[in-house]
């Protein structure tokens, strides 16, 4: 277990977190933004606030762009799903039941 950042346990399968990999992390970020504006509350020159505020703006963006992305996706799969669904059902409609190969007959039988 040396040299990594963090590990965890699951169902008895060891899964390691690689280096840096908490830099994906929504609670890092979180954290790191907090620390960075309160930094930029302190007497910071005008170019340095001016690269926090772009930073932040554009973190949030790209949060928004992937939450939008996610749930767009979803929605896309929900709609193919349902098409699939009412194919299938449209194609199970339209085929006359399976029969075991024997022909049917509206009368009695008769033997010749």
């Amino acid at each position: 277990m040396e040299g990594r950042f963090c590990c965890l346990w699951k169902v008895g399968k060891e899964i390691g977190m690689r280096w840096f990999s908490f830099v994906f992390a929504v609670r890092f970020w979180v954290l790191a933004w907090l620390v960075i504006l309160f930094v930029g509350l302190t007497p910071v020159p005008p170019g340095i606030e001016l690269i926090i505020l772009a930073a932040f703006l554009g973190h949030v963006f790209w949060f928004a762009h992937r939450r939008i992305r996610r749930a767009a996706l979803a929605s896309a799969l929900a709609r193919a799903e349902r098409a699939e669904e009412l194919e299938y059902r449209r194609l199970r409609r339209r085929r006359p039941p399976q029969s075991d190969g024997l022909p049917t007959t509206s009368g009695p039988v008769t033997w010749h």
